[in-house]
């Protein structure tokens, strides 16, 4: 975690999908002082774009609150990610939790999204986390597409 006088090197990849392993260094998940206090044990979790980022903290903090977790990732584009944040899971993993899941799906298409949405039969909370990010000046720069 960033603190004090401590300067991390920038981050940039030219492609979207970027990819977490790549960077140097490679971003922290939590903190060894972190207490989990179970507030999530017997729910099931549904994070989108939870191979890395945002979304792999939140796999990985839900995880160690109980959580049965299912992610979704991009085939090919988040393969290596995807498989490092499953082995994170398992490892944060506690109580009855299942198994975590990495469900391919580009959420691009409403029927993919149908799919992820029964993977453990329920979902008691969602994070609607999948995204990519294009540079623009303004709002009034973004089309339909872009969007």
């Amino acid at each position: 975690m960033a603190s004090g006088d401590q300067n991390f090197p920038p981050q940039k990849q030219q492609t979207q999908h970027g990819k977490q392993h790549a960077m140097d260094p490679t971003p922290q998940f939590t903190s060894a002082d972190y207490k989990p206090s179970n507030k999530l044990q017997g729910k099931v979790a549904l994070i989108t774009g939870g191979d890395s980022g945002i979304g792999g903290a939140v796999c990985n903090l839900f995880a160690l609150e109980g959580a049965t977790v299912a992610f979704t990732y991009v085939k090919k584009h988040e393969d290596k990610d995807a498989k490092d944040t499953i082995e994170m899971i398992k490892k944060a993993k506690t109580g009855d939790a299942k198994e975590p899941l990495a469900l391919a799906a580009d959420l691009g298409f409403d029927e993919n999204s149908k799919k992820v949405v029964n993977a453990y039969g329920r979902i008691d909370g969602l994070i609607n986390n999948a995204a990519e990010q294009y540079e623009a000046s303004s709002v009034e720069e973004i089309d339909e597409e872009g969007f």
